[in-house]
């Protein structure tokens, strides 16, 4: 299973290049002005727990395997050249889910606002438009309509969980739930055909 691994592989360069290189950013690093080396950790910060709610997703996902779902881990999507599906999870009757895992702080709510994806203060409508963005382009890949979730571990979700745009988002405990209730009626062969059209059409993102 390859969840999170492009993130923590990005993490980890992105702490290689943080790293002070020559006299000058090792001094300014030793009286805590290296600039550069602080937004490249701050950056790496915020790989490092994407990774990591990745393979919280990946963990809580592991029963639905049991139940004949299909899961397909940092997956490469045709058109986007920078993007990845966390998870392409294809349910025994053949509907195609793809949730967008998050970990975000605790010390604030995430909720709906107006109609955005607010977390505290801080405004997360973007990730709901690039989750849009990727269910679609991945629906085009495998010829069918792809339901987009976001899941949301450590930080409260309002109301055990809302939609925004269309976009579920939900405390990632409630995730197995949802998924479970969307799963369709039992098609053991078209659960089959569009398991073995994504592996061929979503490449692992990082072989």
């Amino acid at each position: 299973m390859n969840a999170g691994r492009s993130a923590g592989e990005r993490a980890a360069a992105l702490r290689a290049q943080a790293a002070p290189q020559g006299l000058r950013r090792r001094f300014l690093a030793a009286v805590g002005m290296d600039r550069k080396g602080a937004r490249l950790n701050v950056e790496a910060g915020r790989w490092a727990a994407g990774e990591e709610g990745e393979r919280r997703t990946a963990s809580m996902l592991v029963p639905l395997g049991r139940e004949g779902w299909a899961g397909f881990y940092d997956r490469r999507i045709p058109g986007l050249d920078r993007a990845n599906a966390d998870h392409v999870l294809i349910s025994p009757g053949g509907r195609v889910l793809m949730v967008d895992s998050k970990l975000w702080h605790a010390r604030a709510r995430v909720r709906p606002m107006r109609g955005r994806l607010m977390h505290g203060d801080a405004d997360k409508d973007r990730q709901v438009d690039g989750v849009l963005t990727e269910a679609e382009m991945v629906g085009k890949a495998l010829g069918i309509a792809v339901t987009p979730i976001i899941a949301v571990h450590n930080a409260p979700v309002d109301g055990g969980g809302f939609i925004v745009r269309g976009v579920p988002v939900v405390p990632a405990d409630r995730l197995v739930e949802l998924l479970r209730r969307n799963a369709g009626r039992p098609d053991p062969a078209e659960a089959r055909r569009l398991a073995l059209l994504a592996d061929r059409v979503l490449p692992r993102y990082v072989e």
